[in-house]
């Protein structure tokens, strides 16, 4: 349902920042009762207890390092500051380096009941190059207690394309995911970012990555391994073990539906104005501290804008773009204004039309940024 939103709440706190990480986040963790304290202002200063919301995610940064009675506490201000509806999703993102079982069984007794859980790799070589702060063994613990706490809704992240890694490795790490039977999995691709120490080797000349052949190879291996396996890839990043298991808090942002951000570096997005929140924890706390909110600056996107976002979220997605959801919003004939890029990606089997919803082919998945450059070009 469109009236309904979602939340985010930004964690900046990590014990090390991982070496491929652009998130914003710092180790400071005695900041975080002053933090906790501001976060439930903004959540009482921005809030509509008439909005109905039905799914909240804690994301960072390392959303475990909160005690149990601080997620209690901010889940309780949402609560009451907000109309959060009986089958809320509500997702707190785990380092397997930061918890135990007593942790995961308090977590689910407060309220939490599907976990995202960083586990990047059971292969202690790609764990020590990402700089993590845990080990294979310990990513193994977390994701078993986390059953045992009785955790049904389990997501694990894992990240592949490593400047060494090979396919036997990688694919080491998929059957040691699949023998845990996680409902979902999240497959990133190692992105080399320039304002992280993963940045600054590869400036340096100390690290090569992958190149585009080789990581085409491996994203393509990934799907191909894991639909024969009973997973749904349903986002360019995302498998799940059907329909009921997807994240429906980030289907929220495919399909741009309004959201909440709260937290230092968060954005917001009404359906019309995006704004976001300083990134600074200390300008944060200072701001609602003086009582005023926490923005650092908003966007009201364009049409233009508009239609881009469109075509770029739904095309990563399994189901593609709703051709008459998108000219009925933007008053365009979707073939007509486009035909000169579909001719090609169609020739080339890159995508492909079904029924009123035109998406992508898994080679065209390969493309996806060249292809959404050739629709933005058309539309500005």
């Amino acid at each position: 349902m469109s009236d309904q939103k979602s939340i985010y709440i930004h964690v900046p706190f990590c014990l090390k920042k991982c070496v491929y990480c652009d998130f914003y986040s710092q180790t400071h963790l005695s900041l975080i009762p002053d933090y906790v304290n501001s976060l439930q202002k903004e959540i009482k200063k921005r809030s509509s207890s008439k909005e109905k919301i039905n799914t909240i995610y804690f994301g960072g940064g390392t959303p475990s390092l909160l005690s149990i009675k601080d997620i209690e506490i901010l889940l309780q201000t949402i609560g009451e500051n907000f109309s959060v509806l009986q089958d809320v999703e509500i997702t707190l993102e785990v380092n397997p380096g930061t918890v135990d079982f007593n942790y995961l069984s308090q977590l689910k007794k407060v309220g939490i009941n599907r976990l995202s859980i960083g586990a990047q790799s059971f292969n202690d070589d790609k764990l020590k190059f990402l700089k993590r702060i845990h080990t294979a063994e310990q990513a193994i613990n977390a994701i078993d207690d986390a059953g045992k706490a009785g955790f049904d809704n389990i997501s694990m992240d894992l990240i592949y394309g490593l400047p060494f890694e090979t396919q036997n490795i990688w694919l080491e790490d998929l059957k040691q995911a699949l023998k845990m039977a996680p409902p979902h999995l999240s497959c990133y691709m190692l992105t080399i970012e320039p304002d992280t120490p993963l940045g600054e080797r590869f400036k340096k000349g100390l690290i090569s990555p992958l190149d585009s052949m080789a990581m085409s190879i491996f994203f393509k291996k990934t799907s191909r391994f894991l639909t024969s396996n009973k997973y749904e890839h349903y986002e360019i990043s995302n498998f799940s073990k059907g329909r009921q298991n997807r994240s429906k808090h980030n289907s929220k942002y495919w399909n741009m539906t309004p959201y909440y951000g709260f937290g230092p570096a968060a954005h917001s997005y009404d359906g019309k104005t995006r704004c976001w929140n300083h990134q600074s924890i200390d300008t944060y706390i200072k701001k609602l501290a003086s009582g005023s909110l926490p923005v650092e600056a908003s966007e009201t996107l364009t049409r233009e804008q508009k239609m881009i976002e469109m075509i770029m979220l739904r095309l990563r997605t399994f189901e593609g773009l709703d051709v008459e959801k998108f000219q009925n919003l933007f008053c365009v004939s979707f073939k007509k204004q486009f035909s000169d890029i579909l001719k090609p990606v169609l020739d080339e089997s890159l995508g492909c039309f079904k029924g009123c919803r035109f998406g992508l082919t898994l080679e065209g998945k390969v493309r996806l940024n060249s292809i959404v450059e050739a629709f933005a070009g058309k539309i500005l």
